[in-house]
């Protein structure tokens, strides 16, 4: 980030901008996102509403076999995010390990 920093302050120095009003457009693009964010929020909840919607018009079948299924899809997330941590758990640990083992050999 520093360095991606610097360069737009090298690009805005050889264009002639002045180092106050780079700074100021600066401060400017990092409050953005805050303000954009409620939108985003307010986005993730109509779709939230409408998908709820959308199980509220289905018949019980379908809608058991949706949760059905929206069940194992989270179940298998959890298990793979369950292995994940084991990875960065071992990564380091094994690491270790074939260096301890390439000093002995």
């Amino acid at each position: 980030e520093e360095a991606a920093e610097y360069a737009r302050e090298l690009r805005a120095e050889v264009q002639g901008v002045p180092y106050s009003q780079a700074a100021v457009a600066q401060r400017g693009k990092a409050r953005q996102p805050a303000a954009s964010s409620p939108a985003v929020a307010r986005a993730a909840k109509r779709e939230a509403e409408e998908k709820e919607l959308a199980k509220m018009m289905m018949t019980r079948k379908k809608r058991r076999l949706y949760d059905r299924m929206q069940y194992g899809i989270e179940k298998k997330a959890a298990a793979a995010e369950v292995l994940a941590a084991k990875r960065v758990a071992l990564t380091p640990a094994k690491a270790a390990k074939s260096k301890r083992l390439r000093k002995d050999a």
